[in-house]
């Protein structure tokens, strides 16, 4: 089995990426693929919601923007845990992650990134999460 410089070994995961910002989408594209993830993209909570209605059985993991236009991220994080309540996802902010997981009461994220994430953060919040 050939394994990359980040000990990953191809797709095994899809990861749906979410956040209004291209350069953000594109750079997080770019580092979750690197660590060995197929990835979909949404630029909109609404968006973000068609691709997982599209591709409900094959996405492992949802990053999430917390602020977007439109729908935002806690929104679409509502949405989505009510399409299937055990789907990891993690929301990505610029806000402290106290502040952060106090804006959603009972249900919780799966975990909290801070934005700018570095590929080792989110190497590592992907990787426990979907390692459980």
């Amino acid at each position: 089995m050939n394994t990359d410089a980040y000990g990953n070994s191809g797709h095994d995961h899809k990861v749906l990426l979410v956040d209004d910002e291209k350069m953000v989408l594109e750079v997080g594209k770019a580092i979750l693929q690197r660590l060995g993830n197929a990835v979909l993209t949404a630029s909109s909570g609404e968006e973000a919601l068609d691709r997982f209605s599209q591709h409900r059985e094959s996405i492992s993991c949802v990053v999430l923007d917390l602020t977007m236009p439109g729908m935002d991220g806690q929104a679409t994080f509502k949405r989505l845990r009510e399409l299937s309540p055990e789907l990891p996802i993690i929301i990505a902010s610029g806000l402290a992650v106290d502040q952060v997981t106090g804006q959603f009461g009972d249900m919780q994220p799966s975990s909290v990134i801070q934005k700018p994430y570095q590929v080792a953060d989110l190497s590592a919040k992907i990787q426990g999460i979907l390692k459980g």
